[in-house]
């Protein structure tokens, strides 16, 4: 083979390897990433990002190449096989039939797998390691092109869409019946997140704030509702001072009034907390709260979360009560409880549990925010054992299973747990005892 003839041979070997990673580089590259570079005034991201929305013709663009490339090489190949390495062959005594076979073996086969190892190979796996900067190296020149060889692209990618268009109608393939279930596009969204957290573009709180958005959509609203039997309400025939005396005990912000004492399905309307204090200044004499009473939003305890949310947003509520398919008051709900599905728990001042350990007799009283090994190490009482709660609140709630209620008694081992009081679904103190070595477990 020449010298020129060898040149050119690699010289195409190189350009091809250019087209396929261009190729697999604007496949694996997202818009949104392009989208980003775009807004950071990244040069060539305009054309990355114009080569992409028109996929198709950026891959008939990538194939033309390679298959002129190709072309190019092979015939230089074999005219170099036909011409030098066929005569000396027919000298050494073989027929010319077989020597012309023989040459042009000797050289398409080298030249094949020169072509898919540093033609095909090399560049692809570059290019799948560095993806944006190919992208944005290449698609201005490779726009360029597209534009010259526009009605070939343009034949090619017409014939394309064609026959795969009539595939289609001829066959086409059953997908999976998991391939687009909620749950596995949660989980293939879960391993985009965490690929994201991994480069440090998010970090863990982002990743959960994420998916726990991703799943607002599927789960119905009973499912975060505070329940109605559990709803402190107000009543529309407690005075003010009263209503000011409940709203102070409970810690909350806003209440649900009912016009029925303790009946949560005659609700008809809420108080805020700065409502009573206000109308308390202005006139002290108003007998009850229905002064100051606000609508209420209704919603219903089957839609999703996500929209429970677009419901309060748009009527700029913080409270709405939730019915059930019958239209009775199954609970109620807070813009502050959805938000804590994003975020978790969201703690004010308010929520502070207590945290004092006193000897009381036999045993102890203790608040529900004392953490475990503080309770160990001043009562000689063990809870850590096989929980992951810190504090004895948790604790509690972790081995009833459920919602404490005051006044129960909770039996683990030896430790005997009576709930003195409950504030907002937690355990605000406990007394704590623990039963003599063989003493008979409870039922």
């Amino acid at each position: 083979m020449e010298s020129i003839e060898f040149v050119v041979v690699l010289l195409m070997v190189a350009v091809n390897g250019v087209f396929a990673a261009y190729e697999i580089a604007l496949a694996s590259v997202t818009a949104a990433r392009l989208q980003l570079l775009v807004d950071q005034n990244r040069r060539g991201a305009s054309a990355a990002l114009e080569m992409k929305h028109g996929i198709e013709e950026s891959l008939a663009v990538a194939q033309l190449g390679i298959t002129l490339v190709g072309l190019i090489a092979g015939a230089t190949g074999g005219a170099s096989a036909t011409d030098d390495l066929a005569p000396r062959l027919v000298s050494w005594g073989l027929g010319p039939l077989a020597a012309e076979v023989i040459a042009i073996s000797l050289v398409v086969v080298p030249l094949t797998g020169v072509t898919i190892v540093l033609g095909e190979l090399v560049p692809k796996l570059f290019a799948l390691r560095n993806k944006e900067w190919v992208c944005l190296t290449l698609s201005p020149p490779m726009k360029l092109f597209a534009r010259s060889v526009w009605p070939l692209v343009w034949l090619l990618e017409g014939t394309a869409s064609w026959a795969m268009d009539a595939l289609e109608r001829i066959w086409k393939p059953t997908p999976h019946p998991d391939a687009r279930t909620e749950a596995a596009e949660i989980q293939e969204l879960r391993a985009i997140v965490g690929l994201a957290r991994t480069s440090r573009l998010i970090g863990s709180r982002e990743e959960d704030i994420i998916l726990g958005a991703a799943r607002l959509a599927s789960r119905p609203l009973r499912e975060i509702m505070v329940p109605a039997d559990s709803i402190h309400l107000l009543s529309t025939d407690q005075s003010l001072s009263e209503s000011l005396i409940a709203a102070h005990q409970a810690m909350h912000t806003r209440f649900p009034v009912a016009s029925s004492h303790d009946d949560p399905q005659t609700i008809c309307g809420y108080v805020t907390f700065k409502d009573i204090v206000a109308a308390l200044r202005v006139n002290p004499h108003d007998p009850s709260v229905r002064g100051v009473l606000r609508q209420i939003l209704s919603l219903d305890a089957s839609q999703p979360i996500s929209a429970a949310l677009e419901d309060l947003l748009r009527e700029h509520a913080h409270i709405a009560v939730v019915r059930d398919e019958s239209g009775q008051v199954a609970g109620m709900v807070t813009l502050e409880d959805i938000v804590e599905e994003l975020l978790g728990d969201i703690h004010d001042e308010y929520d502070l549990l207590p945290n004092h350990i006193v000897s009381a007799g036999p045993g102890w009283v203790i608040g529900g925010g004392a953490t475990l090994p503080r309770i160990r190490e001043v009562t000689g009482i063990d809870l850590t054992v096989a929980t992951t709660a810190r504090y004895l609140s948790a604790w509690i709630i972790e081995q009833l299973g459920r919602e404490p209620e005051g006044g129960e008694i909770l039996h683990s081992g030896r430790v005997r747990a009576l709930v003195r009081k409950v504030r907002r679904h937690l355990v605000l103190e406990a007394a704590l005892t623990l039963e003599p070595e063989g003493s008979p477990l409870p039922d």
